[in-house]
């Protein structure tokens, strides 16, 4: 009986590593979640004091297509945030932690507005500089945080394919 629960219990790991690995390896979708990279900010204590403090913020994409157009903006995605937050400086509680509750969604109307039409459905702001996109963090089943990084090498490889293709038209 022990043999046949360390078995089951075997196969149920190596299973559950096997759908990580392919939940890791998917592609950008509809509704995908990519993160920035984190931008130092400034935020005041109860006393009044001012301390500078990371903050991770991680977007919905609503559309598959509009991935690689968010990722290209990162750095004025980041621009934007950082000025939202310099504006409206975040509070840090009693526990030492930022008060970032429902920042992430204020910002997401900037954010479309230098898009010009709808591309971020939702934002969430995390303290601390995190990367999402490494680690133990991305051998769960249900990590689907993307990182720019990777969909850029995607797009260049798909634009790369497409110039051989049309070289290789031209040529005949």
């Amino acid at each position: 009986m022990k043999r046949l629960s360390a078995l089951l219990l075997a196969a149920a790991l190596f299973g559950a590593i096997g759908f990580a690995k392919q939940a890791a390896a998917q592609l950008p979708g509809n509704n995908s979640h990519i993160e920035v990279s984190f931008v130092m900010v400034l935020a005041k204590n109860a006393k009044g004091e001012v301390e500078t403090r990371p903050i991770t913020s991680v977007y919905t994409v609503r559309l598959a297509e509009d991935v690689q157009r968010f990722c290209q903006r990162a750095p004025k995605i980041r621009e934007i945030l950082l000025a939202y937050l310099t504006k409206y400086p975040p509070e840090i509680g009693h526990n030492n932690r930022l008060k970032l509750e429902g920042l992430g969604q204020k910002v997401v109307p900037y954010v479309n507005r230098m898009f010009g039409v709808v591309v971020v459905t939702d934002a969430v702001l995390l303290e601390g500089g995190r990367k999402l996109t490494k680690g133990t963090a991305t051998g769960l089943p249900f990590a689907q945080i993307q990182g720019c990084g990777r969909v850029q090498e995607e797009y260049e490889q798909r634009m790369n394919q497409l110039l051989k293709k049309r070289e290789a038209e031209d040529a005949q």
